[in-house]
């Protein structure tokens, strides 16, 4: 069995959940228990191992759906590049400045990112675009482009790189939470 395999056959109606998550030496291993897709009066285990974990949110009791994929605004992270978004003028409305960029950063993400995690926090926002000028935002280069494209009539912004991430990370997602991880791999328990 592969995940691949299994992300084709788990659905919603087969009541299945995570029922174990373990902390492994290579990353973060769990138990999944389902009715088998074909034969419904059978249930079925398996481990999912996850090697090189970069995050994860899956928590017990998850379940329903799999979906395994390579691209996912939470993918951006760990693949492409990083850098940070500067600003070098006042705008006149800084709740304006704000409320763009939340709108964007919301019709990219939807709830799987909050926008506090990019922004700039260390002084508050209002001080911050008050001063005229300093950093808005540290994120994925991608991310950075639609914050760029939300304010840049309000702002004169500028995208600076500062460092390439190295990829090769997937997305498993399982019902609302996720792991990232690079390898995956699965057996019957």
């Amino acid at each position: 069995m592969n995940i691949e395999t299994l992300c084709e056959n788990i659905y919603e109606d087969l009541e299945g959940y995570i029922s174990s998550i373990e902390s492994t030496y290579m990353g973060v291993s769990f138990t999944y228990e389902t009715d088998h897709w074909d034969e419904h009066d059978k249930r079925v285990r398996f481990k999912i191992e996850c090697e090189g974990v970069a995050e994860s949110t899956l928590n017990l009791d998850a379940g329903g759906t799999f979906k395994l994929l390579n691209e996912h605004p939470i993918l951006d992270e760990y693949t492409g590049d990083s850098g940070s978004l500067f600003f070098s003028s006042k705008p006149e409305n800084p709740n304006e400045i704000i409320g763009l960029l939340y709108s964007a950063h919301l019709s990219y993400f939807g709830e799987w990112r909050e926008l506090s995690k990019y922004l700039n926090t260390n002084i508050s926002f209002g001080e911050l675009l008050s001063s005229g000028n300093g950093s808005l935002a540290t994120a994925p280069i991608k991310v950075l482009e639609i914050y760029k494209k939300a304010v840049s009539d309000y702002l004169k912004v500028n995208i600076i790189k500062s460092h390439a991430n190295d990829g090769g990370f997937q997305l498993l997602l399982v019902e609302d939470t996720y792991i990232v991880c690079k390898k995956i791999s699965v057996k019957y328990c």
